[in-house]
């Protein structure tokens, strides 16, 4: 994802998750020969706690927007996709993206509607780059206002920071300086969580933080990544080093502009096999939440059928959990 510094993600914050550019990747997934989905489906784990602690046993979740499936509820979206699939993930854990300086006075729609299924959150945050003690207040009455709802979340401090949002490390620490304290003064888990496109990954750990530490380390890795060069070895071995656990937030078929294109089964298959190596390994003990959404029209990174090839290798992932 190397757009322009001015180019901003697109999001539907309160009512979708359609922020990403998805160009050619649908392409090539329809021109692969159908594979059968697997049919060992592993009990459905819910461990994450929205309050700062150790972690426990992996999540294996699922993000889904409404435009994937054309719906207007979020429940039944997740319901569709987990059918598809064959494993309970979307009503397991998602990710939720707010959007810039955006802290309503109640639990988004999509955490209202998914939390009666017992889903868990994590949230991506951004507030205001303009640092004064208003903005810090703001986020404060935001988080006691959702600790007081109950709803099972975490947060992640500005998604993606490194790939365009900020432009240099020292910019990045102050933000993170600033607002993180907020957040665990809250009792909330406050999590990095970087993007790892090709490019981006050599910023994602030149912007690890350290003041205060994160709780955790999230990374938004995306097969074409994978292709592309991108590995996650590093970014683990800071995550071990500052003694937090390591999960990855985004993982599908390609985000951004595609330097291959298209993507193929035999690389997804082998990109599959390296989250499974990770995971057997116990690298990633937070878990792994999958990105289902359409962005610009495109359909990338929806599954869109039972017979969908991807399946077989998302069966593997989570069962590496």
């Amino acid at each position: 994802m190397e757009a322009p510094m001015t180019t901003r993600r697109e999001r539907e914050p309160l009512q979708g998750l359609s922020r990403r550019g998805f160009l050619g990747g649908a392409a090539g997934i329809a021109a692969i020969t159908a594979l059968p989905a697997s049919a060992t489906i592993p009990a459905r784990r819910t461990s994450l706690p929205s309050r700062r602690s150790a972690a426990t046993t992996p999540a294996v979740g699922a993000t889904v927007d409404l435009a994937s499936y054309g719906d207007k509820n979020y429940l039944d979206a997740a319901n569709i996709f987990d059918g598809f699939v064959g494993l309970p993930m979307a009503t397991t854990i998602q990710k939720v993206y707010m959007g810039h300086g955006e802290f309503p006075p109640h639990p988004p729609l999509k955490m209202t509607q998914l939390a009666k299924a017992g889903c868990e959150f994590l949230v991506s945050i951004e507030p205001s780059r303009t640092m004064v003690p208003s903005e810090q207040a703001l986020l404060a009455k935001w988080l006691t206002m959702m600790n007081n709802s109950g709803i099972p979340y975490r947060v992640v401090l500005y998604s993606e920071s490194n790939d365009k949002a900020f432009k240099t490390a020292p910019e990045w620490f102050a933000y993170w300086s600033y607002y993180a304290p907020v957040v665990k003064d809250a009792g909330v888990v406050c999590a990095y969580d970087c993007g790892c496109g090709f490019k981006a990954l050599p910023r994602a750990a030149a912007y690890f933080p350290s003041n205060p530490a994160p709780d955790e380390l999230w990374m938004d890795f995306y097969a074409t990544s994978f292709r592309g060069g991108s590995r996650l070895d590093t970014l683990i071995g800071l995550a071990d080093a500052a003694g937090i656990p390591a999960g990855v937030a985004e993982w599908d078929w390609s985000a951004g502009d595609l330097i291959f294109t298209p993507m193929t089964l035999p690389w997804w298959n082998a990109y599959c096999d390296y989250l499974v190596t990770l995971a057997a390994a116990g690298k990633l003990s937070l878990g792994s939440i999958f990105f289902n959404a359409v962005a610009k029209g495109g359909r990338a990174d929806v599954i869109d059928s039972a017979s969908d090839p991807r399946i077989p290798g998302i069966h593997r992932v989570a069962q590496a959990f």
